[in-house]
């Protein structure tokens, strides 16, 4: 959807005044009973430890290509420009004593359910979780679109993400402050995408190891907002297999890889496995995700192998230069995926350099970025700048 400027007008309008009238750096002390959080607005009630809070998040965002081209001849093709509502949502999420959590999101620029679930955490080293979310598998796709150091996620996202199941995940935290310190989930999900049910066949698997090298949790936040002194870091390991009738996930449910046609119920067979790397110090922040996928078509024979991953880096410049302002970030990326190893000439470069503004951490902001996009295949090669520029909003 390409807003025109007189339409894109209005939802500035309303972002600023919402800015202005919410931003919780005026807002009252949270004491119990309704009032304006870090989240939006809040209840809770200190005696039983329950709570309630509501949100909206709003995204609004110029690109000279509005496109996330996968193959040469889409890179070659203009695309269309111009500013983008790219999200419109309102969130919900509740707390029923010390042991129970609910959230609920929804889009309402698309009019799609996004999630809903519940868990119950009864003890640190086990949670169970159930319902629709982003399976927890590589770190770039559970990090929040309100809470990245770009625009959007990494060209290496769409290849490699399980996006948002239905499902069950258990999780937990062994050894926590200890060198064996570990975080660990294990979910059985549909495997078919947002929003849809089982297919009868082999359900999706995933699972992520994680061990807390520091002895301390990083969360799933990009760049180093919190200054970490001493550094935070985690290494991990994820696994993903599954039996559906798509090779890819994303925000708008099940789809194709380039290459692959419409598939039926289990056609095809993933089998995915990664390393992941995260680390955020003074200001500093890196992150990287390294992938391999093979998809095996069960009823055509043959099997193709995707590889993949991207490394990034964020800086605030002013925890070394005094005279630079706060609120600055810096950000550089480089991500890299080879469609087919088997194909010399089949790869799919960026590079980003990116700086954020925070108003108010990653609930206010703005985001510009600059990209050089690559594709080489069977079709030859092309290439393109992207510039994006962004507002990102939470109320």
């Amino acid at each position: 959807m390409i807003l025109t400027v007189p339409k894109v007008v209005p939802i500035l309008l309303i972002l600023i005044l919402g800015s202005v009238l919410l931003n919780p750096a005026a807002e009252a002390q949270e004491e119990p009973g309704w009032h304006y959080g870090s989240r939006g607005w809040e209840w809770s009630n200190s005696d039983s430890g329950s709570y309630i809070w509501l949100g909206l998040r709003f995204q609004s965002r110029y690109s000279n290509r509005v496109d996330d081209p996968l193959i040469s001849d889409q890179l070659r093709q203009q695309g269309e420009k111009g500013f983008n509502l790219n999200r419109a949502r309102y969130k919900i999420g509740a707390g029923l004593g010390k042991h129970f959590t609910f959230y609920h999101e929804y889009d309402l620029r698309n009019g799609q359910l996004l999630d809903l679930r519940a868990t119950w955490k009864p003890v640190g080293w086990f949670h169970l979780r159930a319902g629709q979310w982003k399976g927890e598998y590589n770190r770039e796709r559970i990090d929040s679109s309100g809470k990245q150091q770009f625009v959007d996620r990494s060209i290496s996202n769409y290849w490699f993400t399980i996006d948002r199941q239905n499902g069950v995940m258990a999780s937990g935290r062994l050894a926590p402050g200890t060198r064996a310190d570990t975080s660990w989930w294990l979910g059985v999900f549909n495997g078919n995408g947002l929003n849809t049910g089982g297919d009868g066949g082999r359900p999706m698997v995933a699972g992520r190891f994680q061990w807390n090298y520091t002895r301390t949790l990083l969360p799933f936040s990009q760049g180093s907002l919190k200054s970490y002194d001493p550094p935070r870091g985690s290494i991990t390991a994820g696994f993903m297999t599954n039996d559906s009738s798509y090779t890819a996930f994303s925000s708008g449910g099940g789809g194709q890889l380039p290459g692959y046609g419409e598939g039926v119920d289990n056609q095809y067979r993933l089998q995915q496995f990664m390393l992941e790397y995260a680390w955020q110090h003074r200001g500093w922040s890196v992150q990287s995700e390294l992938h391999i996928k093979d998809v095996t078509d069960r009823i055509n024979s043959g099997t193709r192998r995707t590889s993949g991953g991207y490394i990034q880096a964020g800086w605030f410049p002013a925890t070394r230069f005094k005279a630079w302002p706060a609120q600055l970030e810096l950000a550089a990326r480089f991500a890299l995926v080879h469609p087919d190893v088997e194909v010399a000439s089949s790869d799919n470069e960026e590079f980003s350099m990116g700086a954020n503004w925070f108003f108010n951490g990653h609930r206010n902001k703005l985001t510009a970025d600059i990209a050089i996009l690559d594709i080489t295949d069977m079709s030859g090669n092309a290439e393109d700048v992207r510039f994006r520029l962004q507002w990102d909003i939470s109320l």
